[in-house]
């Protein structure tokens, strides 16, 4: 790998190469078990979300964290030390190497005893990662909003297709909140509401511009890399905070990073339609935008 490639570099380089809790199933279903039985996962992205993700993969005696990654030293350190803490009698024993800790996912996703990867990254930076992984034989989980554009999403399905690998997306209202989700959707597809003719959701609104004002880059933190294939601009904490946080980051409000509510909370409830009319496989047909504002999107 070479250290000194540039962002742009990176970027152009990908684009012509074509461009619940998570649920990953053993590798030993695919024929790849490692000596143990056990599945290695390596963490890519360590906000607030991935902490979270890491904490319960931490939690389950048939997976072991090996690797993590994130573009601010602090979360990467702290990461890195709690895999370490929660492994410290397996590795007294032998039985764990240690914790891998970088700032580029292409170096987590060189390992070869790596079986699967979490991505919980911000949403332009899904696409890039899940290709490459499913490139490299990793199975997935990635949270949502799956990608930032449509054709991403289908470059990520040939992808997984290609090389076979298992992939899942965050759709946890699928499987939480007590199954008062699945009991909807049951009521639905058992007509007890009669016919569905029309389904109406709120997700709130689409994204904006993003013209926050520049403020210095943190010590630690690698900036060109957090921007990666979205547009150059200057550092702002709201979109990547310093340190350790414990919020979700604004950057879903701004378009040149994700897709602002309607597609942040859109993909859960646009998924729990989808599924109650039993149309999983399929997508609309037709998509009109508002006469006016931000409310009146309709699909077909």
């Amino acid at each position: 790998m070479n250290k000194q490639l540039s962002r742009r570099q990176f970027v152009q380089g990908v684009a012509v190469a074509g461009l619940a809790g998570p649920l990953i199933l053993p590798s030993r279903a695919k024929g790849r078990a490692t000596a143990n039985e056990r599945i290695n996962v390596g963490f890519i992205g360590v906000g607030t979300m991935g902490r979270g993700h890491l904490g319960r993969f931490l939690g389950q005696k048939d997976v072991q964290v090996v690797a993590v990654c994130d573009v601010v030293k602090e979360r990467l350190d702290s990461a890195q030390k709690t895999v370490e803490d929660r492994y410290k009698d397996a590795k007294e024993k032998g039985e764990f190497k240690g914790c891998q800790a970088t700032k580029d996912f292409r170096e987590l996703l060189s390992r070869k005893d790596i079986d699967a990867v979490v991505i919980a990254t911000p949403d332009h930076w899904h696409a890039i990662p899940c290709i490459l992984a499913a490139n490299a034989k990793k199975d997935i989980y990635c949270e949502k909003p799956l990608t930032h554009t449509i054709v991403e999403g289908r470059k990520i399905v040939e992808a997984v297709a290609k090389n076979k690998v298992i992939f899942q997306t965050g759709s946890q209202q699928r499987s939480e909140f007590g199954g008062r989700f699945r009991l909807a959707v049951e009521l639905v597809r058992n007509g007890r509401i009669g016919k569905v003719k029309t389904v109406r959701i709120g997700v709130g609104g689409p994204p904006k511009p993003c013209e926050l004002p520049e403020q210095p880059i943190p010590e630690g933190t690698d900036w060109d890399l957090w921007l990666g294939p979205a547009p150059k601009r200057g550092y702002n904490e709201v979109l990547c905070p310093k340190g350790i946080h414990k919020h979700f980051p604004a950057w879903r409000e701004y378009k040149e990073y994700a897709g602002g509510g309607l597609a942040d909370m859109g993909a859960h409830h646009f998924d729990i339609a989808q599924w109650a009319l039993d149309m999983d496989g399929s997508g609309p047909v037709k998509i009109e935008p508002p006469e006016k504002g931000n409310s009146g999107l309709k699909f077909t």
